[in-house]
């Protein structure tokens, strides 16, 4: 009686152990089928490796965070690390490295992804290359990123010099001012001289210059002045004598002959005897004798010549032999009145 009671529990005992297990089955796949609906395979692609990860996170910013994914400086997510992940979501990391360029006399640092051109390491920091500049690297070469990029600047202007031209001073003799008197006639003016220069710089200091046009602006205009000429002299008889020459003559004296001067008139006092080359016929010019003559001193004509008369000698016309014989040779000073 005994064996068939344990017999019996014993089938109870093993009924309910099945269908314990029966129940934890049911419980497992229920909660194998939970985890599947609300966990999603993830692809993580990282300096060009793939890894599938199964996870519970919602989005890309938790995912990272839950896997100790760090991105470092200038390093891009994609998608937006606001995204909702969804089962087979591709989850991109873009790595980068800094790159260095030299422009306009400051230092930029910019991160991009390794392999990266020169140009485009200039237009991530900014830096716009013109023709006329120059880089010390071929622009879609690959940068280095420890080595700086940098660009040289070239610039060119043209500028204009002005430099005064002075005027010349031009003096003329005018003989009916009196010696001693100038006169401006015309008032100078400063001409201008303008250059055009090309100017060329490097990165802002300049390099050379070269001219490429030079011209008068302003031509100068000459001052003119006079110069008077005409000396003065205060005769014996107190007026005043204007003249432009005098001269050292030798004189004798002539008186009459009966026969008429060389201008076709009878000689008289106050007439000499010229050599025409020397003093023209029928100029007047002031005589002035040595002294103890100074009584004859005044102006006289020169209305005849002489066989004898020949250079810087006059023949001066007294009335008497004896006044001729008197006189003699002497000499005397003659001016040429203005």
């Amino acid at each position: 009686m005994e064996s068939q009671v344990c017999r019996a529990f014993y089938v109870k005992f093993l009924i309910s152990i099945a269908v314990a297990l029966l129940i934890l089955s049911g419980i497992s796949a229920a909660l194998v089928r939970y985890i599947e609906d609300i966990s999603n395979e993830v692809t993580l692609r990282d300096e060009g490796r793939d890894v599938q990860i199964v996870t519970l996170e919602k989005n890309v910013e938790d995912f990272l965070k839950k896997y100790e994914i760090e991105l470092g400086p200038g390093d891009s997510v994609s998608p937006d690390p606001q995204q909702q992940l969804y089962d087979g979501i591709v989850v991109e990391i873009t790595r980068t490295v800094p790159y260095y360029a030299v422009a306009d006399g400051k230092e930029s640092m910019v991160y991009l992804p390794l392999g990266s051109t020169v140009d485009e390491v200039l237009k991530k920091a900014g830096i716009v290359v013109r023709e006329q500049d120059e880089v010390n690297y071929m622009v879609y070469a690959s940068a280095i990123p420890e080595e700086k990029i940098v660009v040289t600047r070239y610039d060119q202007e043209v500028i204009v010099e002005k430099e005064p031209i002075p005027y010349n001073v031009i003096v003329k003799k005018d003989n009916n001012i009196d010696e001693g008197v100038n006169k401006v006639v015309q008032e100078g003016k400063q001409g201008e001289l303008q250059r055009e220069i090309l100017v060329s710089y490097r990165d802002g200091n300049e390099i050379s210059r070269e001219v490429i046009e030079e011209k008068v602006a302003v031509k100068p205009v000459d001052r003119i002045v006079h110069k008077g000429t005409v000396k003065k002299k205060i005769t014996s008889r107190g007026d005043t004598l204007r003249y432009t020459t005098v001269k050292t003559f030798q004189a004798t004296a002539y008186t009459h002959t009966g026969r008429a001067t060389k201008t076709g008139v009878m000689p008289k006092v106050g007439y000499i005897a010229v050599d025409p080359r020397v003093i023209p016929l029928r100029r007047t010019v002031y005589v002035e004798f040595p002294r103890g003559w100074e009584h004859l001193n005044g102006y006289y004509r020169a209305m005849d010549t002489g066989g004898a008369i020949k250079g810087n000698r006059i023949d001066v016309f007294m009335e008497t032999e004896g006044q001729c014989r008197k006189f003699g040779r002497r000499n005397v000073k003659i001016y040429f009145p203005k």
